[in-house]
């Protein structure tokens, strides 16, 4: 391997220490309460080093964010192109979802607090996004479930946000701060139900 080939896994290396030590700042101090002084301090870097990647703690902050959308994206685009029944299609969506947030806590817990929280100057970024895309992609589910007879004629928006709510509630219940009362295994029944309410006959 050449030079670089080592200068690149440096970089690399570098950018993810300042983001991870950026992360949980952010998550402990709030976002407004963290310094740039304290960022470099954890990732073991100077500030030159965070201005060279980032640019400044809104450049981080915005890196966070972009690379969580990032992931979302491909998440849901691979989860959107299931096969199967309708019913099947939108429990493996949720299941999907609720790994990818599972997987990605400490950046989904600082979107929460800083979406439903006191404003701390963070740059603007469009949250909503995230919720209503998983609202289309479940709705679209639904309604060609419906339309195939899948899923019995019923009300696509009342049926779509009984899926999503039961989602949503399961992705909170993993950010509080003692053992969640909804598992994934819980989750599933629930949606489950949900389908055999609305199946076909």
């Amino acid at each position: 391997m050449g030079m670089t080939g080592k200068v690149g896994q440096v970089d690399a290396a570098v950018r993810e220490r300042l983001l991870t030590a950026a992360l949980e700042l952010f998550n402990t101090k709030g976002y407004a309460s963290t310094s740039v002084r304290e960022i470099v301090a954890a990732a073991g870097v100077t500030k030159p080093v965070l201005y060279y990647y980032f640019g400044s703690k809104e450049g981080i902050y915005l890196e966070l964010m972009k690379g969580c959308h990032a992931t979302f994206e491909e998440v849901v685009s691979r989860l959107a192109t299931f096969q199967g029944k309708s019913s099947e299609r939108v429990i493996q969506f949720c299941e999907g979802i609720f790994d990818g947030v599972v997987a990605n806590l400490p950046v989904v817990r600082l979107i929460y607090a800083i979406y439903y929280g006191p404003p701390q100057g963070a740059p603007h970024f469009d949250f909503d996004q995230y919720f209503e895309r998983m609202v289309e992609i479940v709705g679209a589910i639904v309604e060609e479930g419906t339309a195939k007879g899948e899923l019995r004629q019923a009300d696509v928006k009342v049926v779509t946000w009984a899926f999503i709510g039961t989602l949503n509630t399961a992705m909170e219940e993993q950010l509080c701060h003692k053992e969640p009362r909804i598992s994934r295994e819980t989750m599933v029944r629930i949606l489950n139900l949900i389908v055999q309410g609305i199946a076909a006959a």
